[in-house]
């Protein structure tokens, strides 16, 4: 038996269900996630809008937003 649960044996049984409760968090955080890929599917939704907009227009524009809702 390794140390460490002879020594949660010896606690009260209040601290062991807490111990016992850290112990499953660290277990849920550590556990391997499987990988998720970047999904993309937002790519092309303003090709509509590409010859009324350029890229610094719309940089400007959320500027000018940002700045008065900020003012206001």
């Amino acid at each position: 038996m390794h140390p460490i649960l002879h020594e949660i044996q010896n606690l009260p049984p209040q601290a062991q269900q807490q111990a016992i409760a850290y112990l499953t968090n660290l277990l849920q955080q550590y556990q391997h996630r499987p990988q998720r890929y970047l999904q993309q599917d937002w790519a092309g939704a303003m090709s509509a809008y590409r010859e009324q907009y350029t890229s610094l227009s719309l940089q400007q524009e959320t500027v000018d937003d940002w700045s008065r809702d900020v003012s206001d």
